[in-house]
């Protein structure tokens, strides 16, 4: 890991003190350097990599993989030993983070599993949080009516009322068009690497946020950085 050192002097003893690489990619209103997170990046680079898989699975390398490590399974349900290659390390790796931004675009409901995929849009959890229990719906088309509109009454019966909110807010295809993946953090459903770096960042933002500044920022950073002082000075400050 990359660190910046810094030495001072404290009760006659020289002491060594260290910044993190994470604490200098913070953003400059977080206290920061506003430096690229390069582990984050790294991430987001396999994890179009994995999109690629996902988005044109019937290219050649797409089946080739799919031949050889997946035959009769799907890429975000596959769980790989500890003892895979380092490409498929990687591929984890990338799938990771993939799996927190990526959700399923409701259509006739065919492709999608009610209880294992993503395809609530909302929050952080894209899952229903209704237990299955003896549910014997197994696809979200069990409860879409033949004219392509939700099942209310079956929501109703199988699902807690926070969920069958979320569910209702969700547009059907009257038409019945076939379900597809989406990258939730773009609106247009594309993925792009910088969504994902911004993604696989947020985890360090969080820590370094306190309850007064949920998102971390304060304003003191803002003055600091806009004021009108040569640079150095500021970076010192």
């Amino acid at each position: 890991m990359m660190r910046q050192y810094w030495w001072g002097v404290e009760n006659g003893k020289r002491k060594m003190a260290w910044l993190s690489w994470e604490k200098m990619a913070l953003p400059k209103s977080m206290g920061g350097m506003g430096l690229k997170d390069m582990r984050a990046f790294n991430q987001a680079l396999i994890a179009k990599q994995d999109w690629r898989l996902l988005d044109n699975p019937d290219s050649l390398c797409a089946r080739l993989l799919r031949a050889k490590y997946y035959p009769h399974g799907n890429l975000l349900d596959i769980v790989f030993p500890a003892s895979s290659s380092a490409v498929w390390k990687g591929i984890v790796h990338g799938l990771d983070l993939l799996k927190k931004g990526i959700i399923w675009r409701v259509g006739d409901g065919t492709l999608v599993k009610t209880w294992r995929d993503p395809w609530i849009p909302r929050g952080n959890y894209f899952r229903p949080v209704t237990p299955k229990r003896n549910c014997r719906f197994n696809w979200v088309v069990d409860f879409i009516d033949e004219h392509g509109a939700w099942n209310v009454q079956r929501l109703r019966e199988h699902f807690w009322d926070l969920d069958v909110r979320e569910i209702l807010k969700i547009r059907t295809s009257p038409r019945s068009g076939q379900d597809f993946l989406a990258w939730l953090p773009e609106k247009s459903g594309m993925f792009t690497v910088w969504a994902a770096y911004r993604l696989a960042h947020e985890t360090l933002l969080n820590l370094c946020a306190s309850s007064n500044s949920p998102t971390g920022q304060r304003f003191v950073w803002q003055r600091i950085w806009g004021a009108k002082v040569p640079l150095k000075m500021r970076i010192m400050a």
